[in-house]
């Protein structure tokens, strides 16, 4: 087994993958340090929000998005599939290795790469920031509390998506087959939904119904990235601050305040989007996770090569 993790672990470190992490964290941090460099000098409070913003926003659809989530579709969507269309497959359970443990292998040696990358990222997303930003102690101090919560989000996405990609790779004989699915969840999550928001917004309108929310995976992977950064401080702003979120991740949905009260005209703030709470889409992605994981195995078990 140490040598198909070792071989699954150079397959996801490739230097493309490398290279493409460190391109993706220096793109991320100059977008987060540049959107830093204003003229003005506004409230502590608010030059802080609007820089973990921009920052919460690079990872979430770059770093931990877009490029996490293809690195680990791509390698986990041809640990099966893959060999078994070059035909190797049949090579590896000749050896003295049940089909389990050579699943379990590919498994443990992709996990490991694309942790390995994904803390890469990470890494040179914060450096880039810090160098281009030139942010103050205070401020690079509290941009840098959410490493965690950015690992703990990446982490949820590497599992998740390991899961799917492997399951399809056992159940389909070429890698094309099983990478198609995946790139279209990739879609889903980072434009579809974006863009229908975003069209929404031009016509002065919202989902016509709550309930597309349940079919919205845009807004799910959104509210698990709000989930792991609650646990470092949340993700806070004021009503035109957290805009862009509301539009992009849809965990905030503005409401219109009684004027009655307030005393002012179409006046309104930013309230937590609970139309499914975070605790149940945590869970709801575990258990998929499981189930994927737990099938895979079932499945290579039984599998003709």
């Amino acid at each position: 087994m140490k040598v198909i993790i070792k071989r699954t672990l150079e397959e996801t470190l490739r230097i493309p993958a490398v290279i493409l992490v460190i391109l993706a964290g220096l793109a991320g941090g100059f977008i987060a340090g540049k959107a830093g460099s204003i003229t003005t000098t506004p409230a502590y409070v608010t030059y802080l929000n609007e820089r973990l913003l921009v920052q919460h926003l690079a990872v979430f659809f770059l770093i931990n998005g877009v490029i996490l989530m293809s690195i680990v579709s791509s390698v986990g969507s041809g640990l099966i599939a893959g060999e078994v269309h070059e035909g190797t497959i049949r090579l590896l359970v000749s050896k003295p290795n049940s089909r389990r443990s050579i699943l379990l292998g590919k498994v443990l040696g992709m996990l490991g790469g694309s942790v390995i990358l994904m803390i890469l990222g990470l890494s040179t997303f914060y450096l880039t920031e810090t160098i281009k930003g030139q942010f103050d102690g205070n401020i690079m101090m509290d941009l840098l509390c959410y490493f965690p919560a950015y690992i703990m989000y990446g982490l949820i996405v590497i599992f998740f998506f390991s899961s799917l990609a492997v399951l399809l790779s056992c159940l389909a004989k070429k890698r094309i087959i099983a990478l198609l699915p995946m790139m279209f969840l990739i879609i889903a999550i980072t434009a579809i939904p974006v863009i229908v928001r975003v069209v929404l917004m031009i016509a002065n309108k919202t989902y016509p119904s709550d309930l597309l929310y349940y079919a919205d995976v845009n807004y799910h992977f959104g509210s698990l990235f709000g989930w792991c950064c609650d646990f470092y401080g949340g993700i806070k702003g004021t009503t035109g601050q957290l805009q862009m979120p509301t539009i992009l991740m849809g965990i905030f949905q503005e409401v219109s305040l009684d004027k009655d009260v307030t005393h002012v005209s179409n006046s309104s703030m930013m309230l937590a989007n609970d139309v499914i709470p975070k605790l149940v889409i945590v869970i709801m992605y575990g258990v998929l996770t499981v189930f994927n994981y737990a099938a895979s195995f079932s499945i290579i078990s039984r599998k003709d090569v």
